[in-house]
């Protein structure tokens, strides 16, 4: 873990002003939010505070962090594409803490970006957390975790991966529909129902909605448990699959 300190707060400074990581965590979200938001205004009464706002911030925030990963594919080998690798391949640096110095800062700044648009949406969408605030910034925290470990894993362990990092975003896509990222499925049939549990975002907004309209945690910790499972596996795999020479 030798010079981890120096790329962490190297990779902070850089996370934290990251045009993509920006725009998959407040932009995008806060577009989808406000669009959907309007549009489906009617199709909530308000009670209790569920509110088309309420509904498609619950949903947006967590399949816009999975696509954060889109953006990790290229930051694993941001030093590639900036001719810089050689630098990393003669520095005395062990694997780990290349690989985490991409990971943790990243994750770092896309549960500050979530903490961002939840605010917004706090204050200008009305959106009631009903107490559930942290937890909810918790749980985001550990799925912006696999998100980034998943994202470095393919970045560094693919070679041709500029191709497919267009690709990546399409199963996410297809996740999030199942998890009624962009509208309600739960009318759609049973079918439709037991198919969507395949996705983690359902998982993930039902633990949610549970959490905050029932106070029942168990989906919840499901999802919390799963993911950071998912993260560290991915993130040990990163750090074992790693090679300095991905740089060049």
């Amino acid at each position: 873990m030798h010079g981890f300190g120096i790329l962490f707060k190297y990779g902070m400074k850089k996370r934290i002003k990251d045009s993509f990581l920006i725009g998959y965590g407040i932009i995008y979200p806060l577009i989808l939010i406000g669009l959907f938001g309007y549009i489906a205004s009617n199709y909530y009464s308000g009670e209790q505070g569920i509110t088309s706002f309420y509904y498609y911030t619950i949903v947006s925030i967590p399949f816009c962090t999975f696509l954060g990963s889109v953006s990790l594919i290229y930051i694993a080998k941001e030093e590639c594409l900036a001719k810089c690798g050689e630098r990393f391949i003669i520095a005395p640096l062990g694997k780990g803490a290349i690989v985490l110095s991409k990971i943790i800062p990243s994750t770092i700044a896309m549960t500050i970006f979530n903490i961002i648009i939840m605010t917004i949406c706090r204050f200008i969408f009305k959106v009631d957390f009903k107490g559930y605030f942290i937890e909810l910034v918790l749980l985001l925290t550990v799925i912006a975790f696999m998100s980034c470990s998943v994202g470095t894993f393919i970045g560094i362990c693919t070679k041709d991966f500029m191709t497919i990092k267009n690709f990546v975003s399409m199963p996410i896509l297809i996740m999030a529909t199942l998890g009624g990222s962009f509208f309600p499925i739960g009318n759609l049939g049973n079918v439709v129902n037991i198919i969507s549990y395949i996705s983690p975002i359902t998982w993930i907004n039902r633990g949610v909605f549970n959490m905050m309209n029932d106070n029942s945690m168990t989906l919840y910790f499901i999802a919390m448990v799963l993911s950071l499972i998912t993260g560290l596996i991915f993130t040990l795999a990163s750090i074992k699959g790693f090679k300095k020479e991905v740089f060049l």
